[in-house]
């Protein structure tokens, strides 16, 4: 077949800590079996401080071989905002671009894999492989879902790979940590970027993909895995941060106000117990300000974005829906509300899968 051009955009924000894997991600992407005339290097840096931009810089400036952009940002512009720099500078021949977080790393074979679905499935809009865990076999996900609390969930995780994976499936979203996203349907559904800047970080993907089906596209996942990937490692540093869980609630808040999912007066109760658990686990001090804060801004960012005309029907995704009599079960533990998304997938496994 005839290799179309493909941008791949990775992103930096002070990642010296974890140099050996940021490095070893760049290597994945310079051993790529694909044909180096046919895709280029996107690096776009976040307003780094610790000297890992230069670091990279130094690194790159010896692959004399891969076709490369080097970005260096004067500020944070988070996922959204850093993404969006990155899909403004691709290559306007590229008909693909490729996410792929700094802590995750190619398999060799993973591009030509993902293209070639691609290339056969002219109404699939964004797919993504099976990814795996740092070093292991265990699943980071196969595909993600949300439920109507607007919460997300991956297919798989901490499963054995293969599992249960046998065909694609469509998925509510492809996960950002290794996403493949046909250009032509990103420029009909947001222009020209990927993400909503206003989310900075979290509920940014989840949000594209809701999008996505609302424009009458697919997205699907794979069976075969692509990648591995240390997850939440750049911007939580391997811990729940308080911030982490102010974006991904504040967001999750904002988007219930620009949809039609049948919980949306419950998803502020939602989140307030999300967050109010989290501080108090953590041993937070400010918890009643960094809640208050959460709910204020939320609302704020909602009624932003529904003032721009924007409105997503949830319900035109694979959804996860919550009979009123289960609501109860995601006010309590972690385990149970994950038992639920995996009975919940092995029944619905059938109508997800492509045949």
């Amino acid at each position: 077949m005839t290799w179309p051009k493909i941008s791949i955009i990775w992103l930096n924000y002070n990642s010296f800590k974890i140099m050996p894997i940021v490095l070893e991600s760049i290597e994945s992407i310079i051993n790529l079996d694909y044909p180096f005339e046919k895709y280029e290097f996107i690096v776009v840096d976040n307003g780094s401080t610790d000297g890992s931009f230069e670091r990279i810089k130094e690194f790159l400036e010896r692959k004399t071989s891969l076709r490369k952009k080097i970005i260096k940002l004067s500020h944070n512009l988070g996922f959204t905002g850093g993404n969006n720099i990155g899909f403004i500078a691709r290559d306007k021949e590229s008909k693909y671009v490729l996410l792929l977080n700094n802590d995750a790393v190619l398999f060799q074979s993973s591009l030509q894999t993902l293209i070639e679905y691609a290339e056969n499935n002219d109404n699939v809009a964004g797919l993504q492989g099976v990814v795996l865990k740092y070093k292991s076999r265990l699943i980071d996900t196969a595909g993600d879902y949300i439920n109507e609390l607007l919460r997300s969930h991956s297919l798989g995780e901490y499963h054995e790979y293969p599992w249960i994976l046998r065909k694609p499936i469509y998925v509510t979203y492809v996960d950002g940590s290794c996403a493949l996203y046909r250009v032509e349907s990103i420029l009909k559904c947001l222009g020209n970027k990927l993400f909503i800047d206003e989310f900075f970080g979290y509920g940014d993907d989840n949000v594209l993909g809701l999008m996505m089906w609302n424009y009458g596209y697919k997205l699907i996942a794979i069976p075969e895995a692509v990648a591995s990937h240390v997850r939440g490692l750049t911007f939580r540093k391997g811990k729940r941060s308080t911030f982490s869980v102010y974006l991904s609630e504040r967001n999750r808040l904002a988007l219930s106000l620009i949809t039609n999912v049948t919980y949306r007066s419950i998803i502020p109760l939602h989140v307030l117990r999300s967050i109010a658990t989290t501080t108090l686990v953590t041993g937070f001090k400010g918890s009643a300000s960094i809640i208050a804060r959460t709910l204020f801004d939320g609302i704020r960012l909602g009624k932003k974005l529904r003032s721009k005309g924007l409105f997503i029907n949830v319900y035109k995704a694979p959804l996860i829906k919550i009979p009123i009599k289960d609501l109860g079960a995601f006010f309590t533990t972690k385990r149970l509300i994950i038992k639920y998304f995996e009975n919940w997938a092995l029944k619905n496994l059938n109508s997800l899968t492509i045949d």
